[in-house]
């Protein structure tokens, strides 16, 4: 790697292969991952930063680094004839952020829509979206390390799941850790997540395969028929009942019988369950005696069942039989690595749809391209509350709103779909770096496009740069760990105050306690979350939150 333009400084380097736990790293390293590239067949490959001590940088311009798809080794350089063959640097600073150095690049570099020069530091709390040259689009991320998980590519075949970030990774060992037992599985996750696909990619992968897998939505079934429903009826067991009805446990004989929304089950329907899983047995409505069931349970929701269980409109010996095993499907903003392959695997089915696969072919040089990049980097920086799912849709309707086009414009319906994008900027004056990557500027140095900050209770507009570490303290303190309250009493953005938790040692989020500290702490304080986040010295909605992602929440 050549060294920045002003500086001596350590040499890093940079491979092509897969993930960390592919190269043999025990801890989280940088990567970057391809999210967008006029060769659309490059998107999803990354590199790994192999970071050899403090000091170090690595370089990115048309010829380095080397790209290769997750558990290849090898790999090629971007290759793009826009970009620069003078590299712009990277450097890992402090306790998560990195400076991006443009140099001698003549490669344009854009952060959030605005093209930047010079420094500019960043934190990385959820990743860095990186456009080059107005035609790559590129993903500075953490990677973590997880031995012996298969990878996503290795069980193409076997699962409709798309990706290859860590958090699907860790799906996919759930996947084939419990895919031959037969214990009840309850899926936990956000709308849109693709709960009932990971349902499905457990069935074929477990002996039931070649039998039937039914998949009930418990919200679309009226409570009178529940019942009736899941378990079947005989002749003229119920008014209006002229036949025998078969119920979705005897559909699913021998097979997976998926459980959505499970939350929703009526009182009614949880005691029949709670006694198919207790007993293994189950009554048809109207039958003189029970009978056998051979159907796996695998139940889903994106509701909170230990409040529901705590108000009680959910039986706690139901959740207790279908908790046992839990696997939670992450959001698609904890898994922002696998946004551009999605993109590409639904642009390609709506394409195809359509008739106008030609699209995807690599254009010639020097040619206009037919999907903007400033699009996917404009994406990436969205939050997607409705998963995959909203993706899809976005895109189903950027190909059908574009169609016969000469290339993709953001159309008004777009633009509705995707609601408000509260990382896009308003106002010229909101215009810098992503307002999750942010970090004050060391003195001396200048901070690209820095953000207007807000006024404080004693009047001041101030930077992050501007508060000490001992008025820092004080305000969490007076503000009892809230952070929206502690950013107003300092005056500055209250996403800013995540990255000075960084900058001081000695603060930390809610997100970094570890699941022992808490534990600890709740048997102590008998799960009273305000003391425990007083105690811990974090926001008492961020620790509730907490305990809701590690499963510890009490009722």
């Amino acid at each position: 790697m050549q060294p920045g333009p002003t500086r001596s400084i350590e040499k890093t380097t940079l491979v092509g292969q897969g993930t960390a736990a592919e190269s043999g790293a025990g801890a989280s390293r940088l990567a970057l991952t391809i999210l967008y590239h006029p060769d659309l067949e490059r998107v999803g490959e990354r590199a790994i930063f192999e970071e050899t001590g403090e000091g170090g940088s690595f370089a990115v311009s048309r010829v380095e680094p080397a790209f290769a798809a997750p558990g290849q080794a090898g790999g090629a350089p971007l290759l793009d004839e826009h970009l620069s063959r003078k590299p712009v640097h990277i450097v890992p600073v402090g306790k998560g952020g990195v400076r991006i150095e443009i140099g001698e690049s003549t490669t344009s570099v854009t952060l959030r829509g605005k093209p930047v020069s010079g420094n500019v530091y960043l934190a990385m709390r959820r990743g860095v979206v990186i456009e080059l040259g107005h035609r790559v689009v590129l993903l500075l991320h953490r990677l973590a390390s997880l031995e012996g998980a298969p990878d996503a590519s290795a069980s193409s075949e076997r699962h409709a799941l798309v990706g290859e970030s860590e958090g699907l990774r860790r799906v996919f060992w759930d996947i084939r850790s419990i895919a031959d037992l037969d214990l009840p599985i309850l899926l936990r996750g956000e709308t849109g997540t693709g709960k009932e696909l990971v349902a499905h990619a457990i069935h074929q992968a477990s002996r039931r395969r070649d039998k039937p897998f039914v998949a009930v939505n418990l919200g679309a079934i009226s409570p009178s028929l529940a019942i009736a429903e899941l378990f079947g009826a005989e002749r003229g067991a119920y008014t209006g009942s002229v036949g025998r009805r078969v119920g979705y446990f005897e559909q699913a004989r021998g097979g997976t019988l998926f459980l959505d929304e499970i939350g929703e089950a009526p009182v009614e329907l949880q005691v029949a369950l709670l006694r198919v899983l207790a007993t293994g047995e189950l009554q048809t409505v109207g039958a003189a005696q029970s009978r056998k069931s051979d159907a796996r349970i695998i139940a889903a929701t994106d509701a909170d069942l230990e409040g529901k269980v705590a108000s009680g409109s959910f039986r706690a010996a139901l959740l207790n039989r279908l908790a046992a095993y839990e696997i939670c499907i992450p959001p698609l903003r904890e898994r922002r690595d696998d946004l551009g392959r999605l993109f590409v695997h639904f642009l390609r089915e709506e394409l195809e749809e359509i008739g106008e696969s030609a699209r995807l072919a690599l254009p010639e040089p020097g040619a206009k391209l037919w999907l903007p990049p400033n699009i996917m980097a404009r994406l990436a920086e969205y939050d997607w509350p409705g998963n995959v799912r909203q993706l899809r849709n976005v895109v189903r309707q950027l190909v059908i709103g574009n169609r016969g086009r000469p290339w993709v414009e953001i159309t008004p319906a777009i633009e509705r779909a995707l609601g408000k994008l509260s990382s896009v900027p308003s106002s010229p004056s909101d215009v810098g770096a992503p307002a999750s990557m942010r970090e004050s500027t060391p003195p001396g140095e200048r901070f690209e496009a820095d953000e207007a900050a807000p006024v404080g209770r004693m009047g001041r507009r101030r930077k992050p740069a501007d508060v000490t570490e001992t008025e820092f303290g004080e305000a969490l303190r007076a503000s009892r760990w809230d952070l929206a309250s502690a950013a107003e009493r300092l005056g500055i953005p209250r996403a800013s105050m995540y990255l000075l938790i960084q900058r001081f040692p000695g603060f930390r989020a809610a997100g970094d306690l570890g699941m022992d500290e808490i534990v600890r702490c709740q048997e102590e304080l008998g799960g009273d979350v305000r003391r425990m986040a007083e105690r811990l010295e974090v926001s008492e909605r961020g620790l509730a939150r907490r305990l809701r992602e590690l499963g510890l929440a009490r009722p």
